[in-house]
Parts: structure tokens; sequence; C-alpha cells
């Protein structure tokens, strides 16, 4: 019988990139779709799922509340809601229309994902925009900071982590919260415990990246009224976020990912990324004009966990890098990995068992005949 995708001509591919929303996302493993066919099987108040397996998840990290959202950036724009709501139901009522309540988001540019923006906007706010695409500073965060502000908010990756403390610290001194964007930012798995810990009220994670859930989740965790907040302005209630629903089916599938991610070995799942990385540089360790280098795991932004292997080719190589990620596309399976100029880069997060080797083997035919 054909999928799905071939049932439409769509053509599937190996994922090389990582867990990027344009490409899927990243692959369920077999219990977490399983939790959500056997959830699709029966009935159920929403309410109280939401609440149940919100309880769970506040177990597993240590979080005073959590609540699963469709996806970060829904969860960015209910985190925002929360901050101008709280569990006010009149005032929930009226957005985006906030009337004379703080509405006022501290918000740096380092990071380019305007929709982040858009969300807190077409909750209600209003921007105070601080720093440069490059930095900021305790200092811009500090000055933005009065008498209307509703919360602070901080780019987990294009910000460093170092630097939080400070600017909780500087946030909670004038009674404002602060909502962290850590969409990508698993693994660590310590970042599920370490950013509440931390007191940082709102931490919003993808469901669907490196908790390898469904895409269309998120998961908000922090202070028990804001996790509140969340869930009045959410579906299934009469709210700005109603039409950001969380089906049954996802909200049992996320929560069995993240008892999966609390289960598994992290160091051994990095260790075998690390291997596949190696497989592929191994692969054209003998071909003329073509040296290959790493990004050792914890070193990079965009996810923080992985390793990456950058293929560096000269002038004088037998093919450039842009006609090798053309013709490993091209050719049967697909393989779509990264690249820009003389280089190409691949990402064994979402590679599935046995496609390292596959990508070694298409690059030897490729690079040496």
């Amino acid at each position: 019988m054909p999928t799905p995708y071939e049932r439409l001509g769509l053509r599937t591919f190996i994922n090389a990139r990582g867990t990027i929303t344009t490409l899927g996302g990243s692959i369920m493993p077999d219990e977490v779709v399983q939790a959500m066919v056997e959830a699709s099987r029966n009935f159920v108040h929403l309410n109280e799922l939401h609440e149940k397996a919100g309880a769970r998840i506040a177990e597993l990290t240590g979080a005073e509340g959590a609540f699963i959202s469709a996806g970060a950036a829904s969860g960015l724009l209910l985190a925002g809601a929360a901050c101008l709501t709280g569990t006010d139901t009149q005032a929930i009522a009226n957005l985006p229309n906030i009337g004379d309540r703080r509405n006022e988001f501290v918000i740096s540019l380092v990071d380019s994902h305007y929709y982040v923006h858009q969300g807190f906007c077409v909750a209600g706010g209003t921007l105070r925009k601080i720093g440069s695409k490059d930095a900021v500073t305790l200092e811009n965060y500090v000055e933005a900071i009065g008498p209307k502000t509703a919360a602070v908010v901080y780019f987990l990756g294009s910000q460093p982590i170092e630097d939080l403390p400070a600017i909780v610290a500087a946030a909670h001194a004038q009674d404002v919260p602060v909502i962290v964007d850590a969409a990508a930012q698993l693994p660590p798995r310590s970042n599920l415990i370490d950013l509440p810990a931390m007191r940082c009220d709102m931490t919003v994670f993808s469901g669907g990246k490196g908790l390898f859930g469904p895409q269309s989740t998120g998961l908000i965790l922090g202070r028990k009224d804001l996790i509140e907040a969340c869930h009045l302005n959410s579906n299934p209630h009469s709210a700005i976020g109603r039409g950001m629903k969380v089906g049954k089916e996802e909200i049992c599938a996320l929560l069995r990912a993240v008892e999966l991610f609390f289960e598994m070995d992290e160091a051994a799942v990095v260790a075998e990324w690390e291997r596949r990385c190696r497989i592929i540089a191994e692969a054209v360790a003998d071909i003329d004009g073509i040296e290959a280098d790493f990004t050792k795991a914890y070193e990079n932004k965009f996810p923080p966990a992985s390793p990456l292997v950058h293929l560096h080719f000269a002038d004088d190589a037998v093919k450039s890098a842009a006609d090798t990620l053309e013709e490993l596309e091209a050719g049967e399976p697909s393989i779509l990995a990264a690249g820009g100029g003389s280089s190409l880069t691949v990402g064994p997060q979402t590679l599935q068992e046995g496609e390292a080797e596959i990508i070694a083997e298409r690059l030897r035919q490729i690079l040496a005949g």
C-alpha cells in the first residue's frame, strides 16, 4: 500500500539538516506514535487531560506547572497573553484589548524569528526592542524595564545561558516576569530542570524538535499561576488561543515523549550522533581536495547537543559543494544536507538507523566515482 506521501505525489528524503520546521521537525519514536494512536480511540475531558498531563510533566521537571501548547510559537503567544491577563477571566475575554494593564514586552533583536515578535502583538502587547542583531546587554534590559512592562523576553541560544540569571534578577527586582524562548534547546535534558529552577517564569520548548514528539506541540514550564493563565487563554476555553488547539492525541504523545526523554541515556545518544559524523568524515578521508572537520556536541547554538560534520571543498576538488548537494538531493533516496559556499554540513540528530552509512556511500559514489 502506498504511503500518504506517495499518494500525494510527494518525495520523502533523508534529513541530514536537523529538526527544522519546514522539513517536518523530527521523527517520533514508536512508543510516542503508539501513545497517539491509543489516545485516538477514546473520548476524554480535554481540560482534565491538560491538567493531568501538565501535572505529570511538572513532576518530572520540578517546575511548578506545565502546559502543552500547539507548538513553541503558540506557547510564546500564550505566555505573553498570560502576562497580560493573569487568571482574570474578564481580562482574558477582552484580549487583545488590554485596558490600562501593563502591555509592553522588552524583547531583543538578536533573534530573527519575527513571528515570535508578532505573537506578543497579536495577544495585545507592544514591543520595546533593545540591543542589535549581534548583541544585547544586561544594561539594555535594565534601562528598558518600566511601569508598562508586562514581561521580559529572552532567546536562549541566540543569548547565552550564563547571562540569564542576572536578567531574571533585574526583572524580578521590578516585579516583571521573564519568558524564555528555548524552542530548540533540547538536549541537554538539564534545560528542562535548570531553567525553571533558575526562576524563569515561563520557558517554552518545541515538542517536535529535540523531544521527538508531535511537530504540532510545544511545552511551557513555569510559575503555577502563569501556567494556569496560559491554560485559560488557550484551548478548549473561549479565548485568544482557542484556534491553537492541541488534540488529545498530541497531548498524550508529547507526554510520552517527555517521559522517554527523561528515561534515555543522553551520553549514549550524543555518542551515537558523534559516531554518525565520523562515518561520514571517513567516507571522504582519502578523496583529494576534501577535508572534514567537526563542531563538537554542545558547541553549537541550534541545537546545542548535536555535533556536526563539515566537508570543505578545495577549488581543485573533483566536484563543488553545490554540485554535491544537488546530486545528494536528486539521488535515490533523496538526501538533504546543509551547505553554503565551499562546504557541506551534515547534522546527525534527525538521521535514522543506517542512514549515516547511506550518506557515506553516496558521497563516495559522487566524489570518487
